[in-house]
């Protein structure tokens, strides 16, 4: 079941040309995928303080169907796609309305890599896992 993160477009959204600047996604991605993890109790602090963890964007991928501008009503939906012993994919899409995939504004993947406090990779802990397959 993809988690759903509601929000609206303001005016330091957007471009010169009225439309969301195309690095702010990557930014609605993010508070998505944060939200997502504080829903399932794993808040980023308690992380690093719990487990010496912390999470890292290794890779995103977007491409960009139709654009949003200023004050229309966006979701971000996020599915956990993939998981690996110290990495995870999530496979996030922004629409107008999820239900219609013609409202389809953008489609991405994120790699995030779980690292300790000298960003070394390390295993994600069991905990956690559990909590995120919940």
């Amino acid at each position: 079941m993809p988690h759903h993160y509601p929000l609206q477009i303001f005016y330091e959204d957007t471009d010169a040309a009225g439309i969301v600047y195309h690095a702010n996604y990557i930014k609605y991605m993010e508070r998505a995928r944060t939200t997502l993890l504080q829903e399932k109790g794993l808040s980023l602090p308690a992380l690093i303080d719990t487990f010496g963890i912390q999470f890292v964007v290794r890779a995103v991928n977007i491409t960009f169907e139709k654009p949003a501008t200023l004050q229309q009503n966006i979701i971000v939906s996020t599915n956990l796609a993939k998981f690996g012993k110290a990495s995870m994919v999530f496979k996030q899409d922004i629409y107008f309305d999820p239900s219609d995939m013609n409202t389809m504004i953008c489609t991405g993947e994120v790699v995030i890599v779980c690292v300790d406090k000298q960003f070394k990779p390390c295993a994600i802990p069991a905990e956690v896992i559990k909590e995120l397959q919940e």
